[in-house]
C-alpha cells in the first residue's frame, strides 16, 4: 500500500489531467517466477503466453517489458528481468492488472540484497527511508 501511495504522489507531480493517477499503476498485484537461467525463463514465459488449458483463467497480456534486451540498463541500475502485465477478471467481473516478473535465480539473489539501496535511491528524504 505504501509504495502505491508513493507512486501516486510521483505521478501527481508529473500531472496528466487527461487520465486518473491510478491509471499509471500497472502492478497493484504481482508475483515472481524465479528461473534457473535464460532457457528456463523463456520456457516459463512461453508457457504463459501459449497456455490453452481451459481449467485456467484467461489473462490477456497488456504489456511486456524485457529488461534483458535493453542495451542501456543504467535506468534500472543494471538489473535485468522480464515482466508481463495481464488483466485478471474475477468471478464478479472485476478486472485488475497484475504483473508477473520472471527472474534469473542468480540475479534475483542479488536483487534481494540490493533492495535496501533501491529504497534509499527512490526516497525523497532521509525520513522516508
Amino acid at each position: 500500500k505504501e509504495r502505491m501511495r508513493e507512486k501516486l504522489m510521483e505521478y501527481a507531480k508529473r500531472g496528466d489531467p487527461m487520465r486518473p493517477l491510478t491509471a499509471n499503476i500497472l502492478d497493484p498485484i504481482r508475483t515472481t517466477v524465479v528461473c534457473d537461467g535464460p532457457r528456463q525463463i523463456l520456457a516459463a514465459v512461453n508457457w504463459f503466453l501459449n497456455n490453452t488449458d481451459p481449467r485456467l483463467p484467461a489473462m490477456p497480456i497488456v504489456r511486456v517489458k524485457n529488461k534483458f534486451s535493453m542495451e542501456d540498463a543504467s535506468e534500472y541500475d543494471g538489473y535485468r528481468d522480464l515482466m508481463i502485465c495481464v488483466i485478471h477478471t474475477g468471478k464478479k467481473g472485476l478486472r485488475i492488472i497484475g504483473e508477473i516478473q520472471f527472474h534469473d535465480a542468480k540475479l534475483h539473489a542479488l536483487k534481494v540484497k540490493m533492495h535496501k539501496l533501491y529504497k534509499v535511491k527512490r526516497a525523497e528524504g532521509a525520513n522516508l527511508i
